[in-house]
């Protein structure tokens, strides 16, 4: 089930890389944006973002606050801060985000990773989610993979295929109808199961009204606590030593497999872009600011730009070292501009988890910037997601050049502009495409 988390956080890293540099039918970009329908796909980055009427595409986006109300033909794809989806949906919905909730009738599967989430409504496929805290009340018409430190089926909530559940506290009061398999530290059963259940857990509590058609299979270092008005098809207990994802540990090879590449981008090149990004932010606060402006203003552009600059580095690099090998004196400064060059590299990416932060933290940009504190704690959510996303290698090098062309993008832009002294009116927008 650890692999369910890394689908997900994969799986939002790539929808942001998508939504910055895919083509697209319908682009809307700004601080506050309303579609009311449209013929096409619509794909958008924005402070805030509400979409409703027919969507006859998809709808990918990026933003802190996203509420989409609306019929959709396509797939919903979703990444921000507070989420919350109603309507219709022909395809699949992804969403990655720390508020998120969905009382959707959904076609297809439904991909949830969020802090804070809610699954409501109908799913015709599977639900895949990986949640600090999730509540499900939905109808599922396929399997159910979840991850989380607390997960609740509700009792209106209904489970048509098998259900693979890691928790560290599980209340399962729905009914599931195919096998359940059930991994935690606290699991709490009242429900109705009509297949086999078998529960690996620290503490086992099966509640009143439980009924079980199939076999009840309990492995605990713990006797479980079973009520009175529980029916099981047949039951089975045996002690077994148990802490909660010690299981999981001994699958881990912390040796060879852990290559070169992947402690770097895992590990230290997070860390040293947080400690660049912090230290930019302590000595160069307006700097910082106008480059996250400068991501705001133009995300795309900052990208491409970032790109382009990257990509031309070399170049650069080489002509330079002709250029100071002419002089004595020069020749003195080639090696210490090579070896600036790697850390402003990853001062870049720094420079990229700080304009992401303020994107999706910042959400009134025209009344005030942030502040130091809260600077730098956007920054390291931002760079958390990339350490994360480190222990794929793959990954990890996507993550990071996609923070580091922005980083790059945004400094280049915002070189020789000077950072207004009153406040920036940002962008507002609304779009309706027929």
């Amino acid at each position: 089930m650890n692999i369910i988390k890394m689908r997900k956080m994969v799986m939002a890293g790539g929808l942001a890389i998508s939504l910055l540099t895919g083509a697209a039918t319908a682009q809307v970009i700004g601080g506050e944006v309303d579609v009311e329908g449209s013929s096409n796909d619509v794909i958008f980055l924005g402070g805030e973002m509400n979409v409703r009427g027919l969507v006859d595409g998809d709808i990918k986006g990026i933003a802190g606050v996203i509420q989409v109300d609306a019929d959709v033909r396509g797939s919903v794809q979703l990444v921000g801060g507070e989420i919350d989806v109603s309507g219709t949906i022909g395809n699949d919905l992804d969403i990655a985000g720390g508020d998120v909730q969905s009382d959707a009738a959904v076609t297809g599967d439904v991909n949830f990773a969020g802090g804070d989430s809610q699954v409501g409504g109908t799913i015709g496929g599977m639900l895949n989610s990986a949640a600090g805290y999730l509540e499900i009340s939905a109808q599922i018409g396929g399997d159910a993979k979840l991850a989380g430190g607390y997960i609740e089926t509700t009792r209106s909530s209904n489970i048509a295929g098998s259900a693979e559940i890691v928790g560290g506290e599980v209340h399962l009061a729905g009914q599931i109808d195919g096998p359940v398999d059930i991994e935690g530290g606290e699991i709490h059963l009242s429900g109705t199961f009509l297949g086999d259940v078998e529960v690996t857990a620290e503490e086992v509590y099966v509640l009143d009204g439980t009924r079980v058609s199939g076999e009840l299979q309990i492995r605990s270092p713990s006797d479980p606590v079973i009520a009175d008005g529980t029916s099981f098809g047949s039951y089975d207990y045996e002690y077994e030593r148990f802490n909660f994802g010690a299981r999981d540990w001994k699958q881990v090879d912390f040796g060879p497999e852990f290559d070169f590449p992947t402690g770097v981008f895992s590990l230290f090149i997070p860390g040293a872009a947080f400690l660049l990004a912090a230290l930019a932010c302590m000595i160069a606060p307006s700097g910082c600011a106008s480059v996250a402006t400068k991501f705001r203003e133009q995300p795309v552009v900052t990208g491409f730009l970032g790109f382009i600059s990257f990509a031309l580095s070399p170049i650069f690099l080489i002509m330079m070292t002709i250029l100071l090998a002419i002089t004595v004196v020069g020749i003195l400064l080639i090696p210490i501009m090579w070896l600036i060059f790697w850390p402003f590299m990853l001062l870049c990416i720094g420079l990229g988890a700080i304009s992401v932060g303020d994107m999706i933290f910042n959400r009134e940009p025209d009344e005030k910037s942030l502040g130091l504190g809260m600077r730098l704690l956007s920054t390291f959510a931002v760079v958390a997601v990339f350490a994360a996303l480190g222990a794929l290698p793959v990954a990890g090098v996507l993550a990071g050049f996609f923070l580091l062309f922005i980083g790059l993008g945004a400094w280049v832009m915002s070189l020789g502009k000077r950072r207004p002294t009153a406040p920036v009116m940002g962008a507002s927008a609304t779009a309706s495409a027929e």
